[in-house]
């Protein structure tokens, strides 16, 4: 009899131990809830603990935000993102509390910064940015914009980089999730100064014999210019002929003058046919 009292009490002394457990601190997981759009929910799950950090059963919560206007949190620890800001979630048991902090980032515009209208000569480049910013008017950090282009044969964008590659205009698109912008880049020649024969034109050819002539366009600093079209003419065709390509063939004995004309500016050259 009295060995099965002192196993009664042991039994009590332990249920009793169990039953007075005091919540002493709140841990909530996630640590902290970061949301990216409008409607978008997360789940809250909190744990009563004792200053051991054992945990206390059947513990009950209330929950609360800081900003109801940025996001709301239901009697279940359901948080709702109502638009970008920052709020404090806390969680009560008793007279003990925890907090954890939410960030709501929805990104709201996207704007392109910087891109040139017009790249001047083929092969030249141009960088792209751009810039994303929520519905609270905060850039947002690490927004992932990728760039595209309507023409790439006009236009090519490889990364960040623009680069002119046929006269033209082609739409840049920068894309950011939903959003999108565009601009309008245009590719154009640099003025020519002067045309020039790439080679020296001979001074003689006899008839039914040819040579092929070809022209290049130079700027202001000297430097060639790529992607000028030229016209080739010949002052008499009846001594010699040139066709679209400069290829001049000697027809009958005579002089004629060889011009290649490109960008408003034309280059001649005499030729002489003998027999």
């Amino acid at each position: 009899m009295k060995k099965l009292f002192s196993s009664l009490l042991a039994v009590s002394v332990v249920v009793l131990g169990s039953a007075c457990q005091k919540v002493e601190k709140i841990a909530v997981t996630p640590a902290k809830v970061e949301l990216s759009e409008a409607g978008q929910k997360a789940q809250l799950a909190p744990r009563a603990l004792t200053a051991k950090d054992e945990p206390v059963e059947k513990a009950t919560f209330e929950f609360a935000s800081s900003d109801g206007q940025i996001a709301t949190v239901d009697p279940t620890g359901t948080v709702t993102a109502v638009k970008s800001g920052s709020a404090t979630i806390t969680v009560k048991s008793g007279e003990v509390s925890g907090t954890t902090p939410v960030e709501v980032v929805i990104p709201a515009t996207l704007a392109l910064q910087g891109t040139p209208e017009t790249l001047t000569g083929l092969g030249a480049q141009g960088t792209l940015s751009a810039e994303v910013k929520d519905d609270a008017g905060r850039p947002v950090k690490d927004a992932q914009v990728t760039f595209t282009s309507s023409n790439p044969a006009v236009v090519a964008v490889e990364g960040t980089m623009l680069k002119a590659v046929a006269v033209g205009t082609a739409t840049v698109t920068a894309t950011s999730g939903a959003l999108t912008k565009t601009a309008e880049v245009s590719v154009k020649l640099p003025d020519v100064e002067r045309v020039a024969f790439t080679e020296i034109v001979p001074a003689t050819l006899k008839v039914g014999e040819s040579t092929a002539l070809t022209a290049v366009a130079k700027g202001t600093d000297g430097a060639s210019i790529q992607g000028v079209a030229f016209t080739f003419t010949t002052s008499d065709e009846k001594i010699a002929t040139v066709d679209a390509s400069g290829k001049v063939m000697a027809v009958k004995p005579g002089s004629v003058t060889i011009k290649a004309e490109g960008g408003g500016k034309t280059a001649e050259a005499p030729l002489s046919i003998k027999k």
